[in-house]
């Protein structure tokens, strides 16, 4: 396959690294000193059970929707934070304008609104549902990555609920994407309800990253501490009673599953952490915002997701 990575951070890089050992073409699309880095030497990898250091094919999202033909690309995988997902879908909506046809666009990013807003621009027909979890990766220094865990993966048509054809042209593609990414060595399966699996990742994602990012702690030493890792549950359960807005509702038992999923996978910086050691903007909004938005349109509060980005956004503007 053809496969565009938009957005070639930790993430996308490590993705892409596997697709390309498997013979996938592949193009990482990024910036600054990491797209210099990727084209005048490498793309370096250090993972336990990977190691990847060959040079790669990069470029910006100028270069991309100039040069780039759409028509010639199966999928690409969007990987940017999710706050640009809205700008970024914008500017792919002008890339296939004049195609006669386009891409598939898999999301693969934190939250929960990412599919909507690469369908009102790209058309729902076109986007697929998706998430990795079990996975930490980050850009050490420009061009190289470091990475642990599984990356184990869901793609799904987005919204489920609305599909109700098997000849829905995602069907198919879903299927092929799914077995491409298990021969890449990157654990994959389908879910009928993707919707619901971004929220169980949600629930995750809501319950340690802006928490990490106000401490200044790894998952590991969180989840060790008893009054840190009530917090982490606490903020789990009003995750669970957020997703309720949205049509999804998440039992105690499935909150406990990602409790004890983030629990028992290695200690490691989540993306807000980093992100925050790095001077860069947090998916604040896409996160904790998400779930105090969806609680105060069932009349609900979330009082501890409430306090912890409210204290961490203060702190950040203290900076």
């Amino acid at each position: 396959m053809n496969i565009i990575i938009l957005g070639a951070g930790g993430i996308g890089c490590y993705f892409g690294a596997r697709l390309l050992e498997a013979d996938h073409q592949v193009t990482f699309v990024a910036r600054g000193d990491h797209l210099h880095a990727l084209n005048k030497e490498s793309l370096v990898i250090e993972h336990p059970d990977f190691s990847f250091d060959n040079p790669v094919n990069a470029t910006n999202t100028e270069q991309l929707f100039s040069d780039i033909d759409p028509e010639i690309v199966d999928v690409v995988l969007v990987t940017v934070k999710a706050m640009v997902t809205a700008d970024i879908a914008e500017q792919c909506k002008q890339w296939i304008n004049s195609a006669k046809k386009w891409p598939f666009f898999v999301s693969l990013q934190n939250g929960v609104d990412n599919e909507t807003h690469l369908a009102e621009y790209l058309g729902k027909e076109k986007v697929i549902g998706g998430l990795t979890r079990r996975i930490g990766a980050n850009i050490e220094s420009p061009g190289k990555i470091s990475a642990i865990g599984s990356a184990e993966t869901m793609i799904g048509c987005w919204p489920s609920s609305e599909v109700t054809d098997s000849s829905d042209s995602r069907m198919g593609f879903i299927s092929k994407l799914e077995k491409s990414f298990n021969a890449a060595g990157i654990p994959t399966e389908q879910s009928d309800d993707i919707r619901l699996q971004l929220w169980k990742k949600l629930v995750i994602n809501n319950g340690i990253n802006a928490l990490a990012a106000l401490v200044h702690r790894r998952t590991g030493t969180i989840l060790k501490d008893e009054p840190l890792s009530r917090l982490v549950m606490e903020m789990m359960q009003e995750t669970g009673i957020a997703a309720r807005g949205d049509g999804i509702f998440l039992s105690p038992d499935d909150i406990s599953e990602m409790f004890d999923l983030i629990s028992t996978f290695d200690s490691i910086k989540p993306s807000m952490l980093i992100d925050r050691e790095r001077h860069r903007p947090l998916e604040i909004d896409e996160i904790c915002g998400v779930v105090l938005e969806r609680c105060e349109q069932l009349g609900v509060d979330a009082p501890y997701t409430r306090a912890i980005s409210t204290l961490l956004t203060y702190d950040l503007n203290q900076v």
